[in-house]
């Protein structure tokens, strides 16, 4: 067997620890302008039959090179309430089983929404109410958002005219059907309504001070000798490529208060998928079945622009070893990749085609 040991000095690389997510989305707004960074969406085809989008994700709309972040999503339920066609009287509205009775018919969409939070069904917080030429847009939020089991229901009988009222479910719930971004669109490059949206997958980013990378590639060849001569060879079982590695860390974990996924993703996080890296998915696409793994990305990034980026990726990968040395403030780290050698190539050397490596 012939092994090939190869040493990257990460000095100036960028390394990223990525997961599995992808997909394509549609972008479900006609009215999206230059300096927005919120935009609906529908029409998800993701992987696993996800129908969530996750903060993080990265994202480009068709025919416009920009790679975006998502920083928040809206994925509960919503309803309308249309009162137009009533003049006067009242009516009964029910959150989970709890009432508010004899809402006037013209109601201030604050004063409704206040009266929602008092139910105990409910709470402060829990639920957003914007009225626009007498319909009404309920959104539930807080502790009552992201599920599907909310229900809601309005007696009109006490309308003029009884029963006028229009009560429509938008969003069921589950289903991101809003994404809130950075950076925001620019001017002349505006997403149409209906365009492809094509997903990426969440990484984590470094740009190690310091620290090598170190790849193993091994071959195993067996000589054919009937009756002692060489006759000639082939090649044997394939052999997993073992990775070791070690570079400077800040924290192994994010504060127990931090509320900020971007900011706050660790190393050992998405290692262990835990904490903010909880619901990663892993970078290989055998079902939910398949164990855990990430890819590991080195990027040689020139500081000449003209000169092409080098990419490695190291795909499938999954810790045997994982400690750090707290006096140095160095993570160890020692694997195998479902990869018998890295995936290598060259990108223009720009951001946005950076970005879209997976």
């Amino acid at each position: 067997m012939a092994e090939v040991i190869r040493i990257i000095e990460l000095q100036d690389m960028l390394l990223y620890f990525q997961e599995g997510f992808s997909g394509s989305s549609a972008v479900d707004d006609a009215t999206l302008a230059a300096s927005d960074t919120i935009m609906g969406v529908d029409t998800h085809a993701l992987r696993d039959s996800r129908t969530t989008v996750p903060i993080g994700a990265r994202f480009t709309t068709a025919g416009i090179a920009t790679v975006r972040t998502v920083t928040a999503t809206q994925n509960s339920q919503q309803w309308t309430l249309d009162l137009s066609a009533s003049s006067a009287g009242t009516f009964d509205i029910t959150v989970n089983g709890d009432t508010e009775a004899g809402v006037a018919f013209d109601v201030v969409d604050s004063v409704l929404e206040a009266a929602l939070e008092a139910l105990s069904a409910v709470g402060v917080g829990n639920v957003t109410v914007v009225e626009v030429a007498d319909v009404y847009t309920i959104t539930f939020a807080g502790t009552l958002a992201n599920i599907s089991t909310n229900t809601l229901t309005v007696d009109g009988s006490s309308l003029t005219a009884a029963n006028s009222e229009v009560l429509t479910a938008i969003q069921t719930g589950l289903v991101t059907w809003e994404v809130t971004f950075t950076p925001a669109i620019a001017t002349g490059s505006v997403p149409s309504d209906d365009d492809v949206i094509t997903w990426y997958p969440r990484r984590l980013e470094f740009e190690p001070e310091g620290g090598e990378f170190e790849w193993g590639q091994t071959r195993e060849r067996i000589i054919r000798k009937p009756r002692g001569i060489i006759k000639g060879s082939r090649r044997g079982v394939e052999q997993e490529m073992t990775v070791t590695t070690s570079f400077p860390f800040e924290f192994l974990r994010a504060q127990t208060t931090a509320t900020d996924e971007l900011d706050e993703l660790t190393p050992y996080e998405v290692l262990e998928q835990e904490g903010f890296a909880a619901d990663w998915m892993p970078s290989s696409h055998g079902g939910e079945c398949e164990p855990y793994s990430i890819d590991l990305v080195i990027v040689d990034k020139p500081d000449c622009l003209s000169q092409q980026a080098q990419v490695w990726i190291f795909p499938q990968f999954d810790y045997t070893d994982l400690g750090p040395t707290v006096s140095e403030g160095i993570i160890n780290l020692t694997g195998a990749c479902v990869a018998t050698k890295p995936i290598t190539y060259r990108v223009d050397n720009n951001d946005d085609a950076i970005n879209v490596i997976f």
